[in-house]
């Protein structure tokens, strides 16, 4: 994302947003649960603010973090009965 691209691009790039709000001569697009960097765990909501079809401002919002205390077991073999 970088300021002066337009609306089309960051659809193209981001795709069709979870949210929009039209406030005055602004759109918002709002991107929800996305991931910040390649790891699963950490995601956010992306807001992206346009003026006459151009990005002027945008970034997350709420970081969302799982709980890392959580151990999941997987048995290597099931047990026989």
């Amino acid at each position: 994302m970088s300021p002066g691209m337009a609306k089309a691009e960051v659809i193209n790039t981001l795709g069709n947003p979870d949210g929009f709000k039209k406030v005055g001569d602004y759109e918002v697009f709002t991107y929800t649960h996305r991931l910040v960097t390649g790891w699963a765990w950490d995601r956010a909501d992306y807001h992206i603010i346009l003026k006459d079809g151009k990005v002027t401002e945008y970034g997350a919002g709420e970081v969302r973090v799982k709980d890392m205390n959580t151990i999941l077991l997987v048995p290597l073999r099931l047990p026989r009965h």
